[in-house]
């Protein structure tokens, strides 16, 4: 909207101004449109859509997407305007937005973020967004909380299901039992693909009752994460409650991680 009123602001002038070249070849008399009532309004009010609707969108947030579909944006730039709204700077980010159900993309928005902000607002880092439902492109800032941990969990299983997760894992993620593991002997079983690690394992797992039990599996996992899983050490593991043998590995993961994830 902001930039069809632009548009209609740019003609407007540019057929006021014209109009006396146009009376001079016509009737040899400029005067005669430059004197008229309308002319001095035209040109203010042509002026005013070319200016206003900018300056109404930056101080209201007309235009804005305040409403629409939870989504994850990475911040892949950041980049100043040049612009400040009561003083705070206003940015143009470049984002890789995940949205439930479809391939992630890129876009751009312009926000305003207060200077005690700016440093949660940098490459490789996570903020929450809202998706136009009529256009996938147009995005805004999620400041009412509608991207809920369960939108969150939701997406981060289709990352890892499209990383070559199984839906069979991610079942036993969200319906296993927790448990300790001792890491008895690591094997490498060479390179996984997409920055992995393929492992052969042997662990000893302690359930919360006490009873332990010895598994051999074989795992891939980020090569970000390998010193986490080194012969000797405790890490945390959740098993099938039907199958215990069938485990999957709860590493610490960082956000660095997580954003190679969302916007790779």
């Amino acid at each position: 909207m902001v930039g069809f009123l632009r548009f209609i602001g740019v003609l407007t002038v540019f057929g006021v101004g014209f109009s006396p070249f146009l009376a001079q070849q016509l009737w040899n008399d400029p005067f005669m449109i430059m004197q008229a009532w309308w002319y001095t309004p035209a040109i203010f009010a042509g002026f005013a859509l070319i200016f206003v609707p900018a300056i109404l969108s930056n101080i209201f947030g007309v235009g804005r997407v305040k409403t629409g579909l939870p989504a994850v944006g990475v911040i892949k730039t950041i980049q100043q305007t040049g612009t400040y709204i009561n003083e705070q700077p206003e940015v143009r980010l470049g984002l890789t937005v995940s949205l439930k159900g479809r391939e992630k993309y890129d876009t751009e928005m312009k926000t305003v973020i207060p200077l005690t902000s700016m440093a949660q607002f940098q490459p490789g880092s996570f903020i929450p967004l809202v998706v136009s439902v009529k256009d996938e492109r147009k995005v805004g800032l999620d400041l009412k909380g509608q991207l809920s941990q369960e939108d969150m969990q939701q997406l981060l299983d289709e990352k890892m299901v499209q990383q070559g997760v199984s839906p069979e894992m991610m079942d036993i993620t969200r319906t296993g039992e927790k448990a300790m593991a001792k890491i008895l002997d690591v094997s490498p079983l060479g390179s996984g693909g997409s920055n992995k690690i393929k492992l052969q394992l042997k662990l000893s797992i302690t359930k919360t009752d006490g009873e332990t039990f010895n598994v051999t599996t074989q795992k891939e996992i980020l090569s970000s994460v390998l010193p986490q899983v080194q012969q000797g050490h405790i890490i945390n593991v959740i098993y099938s409650r039907q199958d215990p043998t069938k485990l999957v590995l709860a590493l610490n993961v960082q956000e660095r991680q997580l954003s190679d994830l969302f916007s790779s």
